[in-house]
């Protein structure tokens, strides 16, 4: 069975503290800023990291940025067999109301 893909969703401020959602006025200070971001990111999956900007709020004291950051890894072997489950499942209640529906079909067709 192959492995599908699985987008890992990061919402740094609330899985990191508040501290995450502050940005950089100075554009020198946004690569580190940046960095610290795809820190996050497991090495071998940094080529798929993206940023998706949740809530932006700009006043003359501060910046904040709300943000997410998202990354594709394959899914582990635990996420793997719960997918597979849970397909199965759902193919055995897609069978069971069909064949309900047959039986409901033939009740209904016989007596004519």
């Amino acid at each position: 069975m192959s492995r599908k893909t699985k987008t890992v969703v990061l919402e740094c401020e609330e899985e990191f503290g508040p501290e995450w959602n502050w940005m950089p006025k100075k554009l020198v200070d946004l690569v580190p800023w940046v960095e610290r971001y795809l820190a996050l990111v497991p090495a071998e999956y940094r080529d798929s990291a993206a940023f998706e900007n949740v809530s932006f709020h700009d006043s003359q004291r501060d910046y904040w940025l709300k943000v997410k950051v998202h990354f594709d890894r394959p899914e582990t072997d635990e996420e793997m067999q719960a997918r597979l489950a849970d397909e199965e499942e759902q193919k055995q209640e897609q069978q069971k109301a069909e064949r309900q529906k047959l039986e409901e079909l033939k009740q209904k067709f016989n007596d004519r």
